[in-house]
């Protein structure tokens, strides 16, 4: 169970929805490992780069990256036929909506946790720690849409 004044940091970081997030943390903390956001489930890595969780972001692209690449191999090699490479892509993208969807508030949480307790352990002043916390938590309203610039020029170097 949170303290009023851990309470008060998570909800500073979280801001948006921190009842939301607070419920999941206990949730976690009593040991349930996987909940289910919906909003993840959905908007998967623009959702992450809402939550400002840009390191994952990096991880999530390099392993569909390489996913993707796999699949392009074997339908290059004829080990599978297109039809079985589009049935992949196919259930592939409901697989990694439904990891986004049960992983990100494990993932949430467990960087929030970590990031808070860096601040306190650095800074013995709470009012610096409350605006640092602040400063770090959140949410970016921005990165979704660089994110959608980013993916869509990636798209438009790979089919020159």
């Amino acid at each position: 169970m949170l303290t009023e004044e851990h309470k008060i940091e998570y909800e500073n970081y979280f801001q948006s929805n921190s009842d939301y997030y607070l419920e999941q943390m206990a949730k976690i903390d009593s040991g349930k490992k996987f909940t289910f956001n919906i909003a993840a489930f959905f908007l998967g890595i623009f959702w992450m780069a809402y939550r400002k969780m840009y390191i994952h972001i990096v991880i999530v692209f390099g392993i569909i990256f390489a996913e993707m690449l796999i699949e392009e191999m074997l339908l290059d090699f004829g080990v599978i036929s297109y039809a079985v490479y589009e049935t992949i892509d196919f259930l592939s993208m409901f697989v990694w909506s439904f990891l986004f969807a049960t992983l990100s508030n494990g993932l949430y949480i467990s960087k929030t946790k970590k990031e808070i307790r860096k601040i306190l352990n650095e800074n013995e002043d709470t009012k610096i720690q409350n605006e640092l916390i602040s400063k770090k938590g959140g949410v970016n309203s921005f990165a979704p849409f660089i994110l959608l610039l980013i993916i869509i020029g990636l798209i438009s170097i790979s089919s020159i």
